[in-house]
């Protein structure tokens, strides 16, 4: 059972989010406040494995937290939840030790996703949002990503597969476009990134921005 935090003024949205945590298999709310300073307080006798912060919150706002958290909670998950998708935002949340960074604009279910995944991978963002993230960072030259292979070619389906995943479609919506089931378009996505050394569409997408293969101006 994975373990959660949550802190979120907005007390709709806060008891909504915990119904729906909730609901998802493994997952219970452990810990429910209203600012990061509460939290914070409610923590210290049951840690939660991920906490869930609002980026703008009185008294201790979702960042502010997640640096006390990381000094002191080293091994607990952070996932942001904010209004604000511009790429500052999201690098000063990863800077900050964040593993998560979603838009309050995504679709809500997501979160399962992100809470496992930090859980198994450290890190989570959706495609959209490390887009943003990984373009910002290239572009201030704060990035250089290393791959195990140099320049490689992509045939004319992978480019194609790949020109879609930098567009935000989905599997389905990839198969659909090429005229291909779901089962191949996973074997072209695969192939790919076996090819480059990326461990997921994010490096993929890193790997074809680095060598100019894609722009996601």
């Amino acid at each position: 059972m994975i373990k959660v935090g949550i802190a979120e003024d907005q007390e709709i949205f806060r008891k909504g989010l915990r119904m729906l945590l909730d609901s998802f298999e493994n997952i219970s709310v452990i810990h429910e406040a209203e600012n990061g300073q509460i939290l914070l307080d409610m923590i210290e006798s049951d840690t939660p494995d991920v906490v869930i912060l609002d980026y703008s919150m009185p008294v201790l706002g979702g960042i502010p937290t997640a640096k006390r958290i990381r000094d002191v909670y080293p091994t607990t998950k952070i996932i942001i939840l904010s209004m604000y998708d511009e790429e500052e935002f999201i690098e000063n949340a990863i800077e900050n030790g964040v593993n998560c960074y979603l838009s309050k604009d995504d679709d809500l279910n997501e979160l399962e996703s992100a809470i496992k995944g930090v859980m198994t991978n450290h890190y989570y963002l959706n495609d959209r949002l490390s887009k943003l993230f990984i373009n910002g960072l290239m572009k201030k030259g704060k990035m250089d990503p290393r791959f195990n292979a140099g320049t490689v070619e992509f045939s004319e389906d992978e480019m194609k597969v790949l020109e879609l995943i930098s567009q935000e479609k989905t599997t389905q919506d990839i198969a659909d476009i090429v005229n291909k089931s779901t089962r191949t378009v996973e074997k072209y996505r695969t192939r790919m990134m076996e090819k480059v050394g990326a461990h997921n569409s994010v490096g993929l997408i890193m790997y074809a921005v680095k060598h100019k293969i894609l722009s996601l101006d």
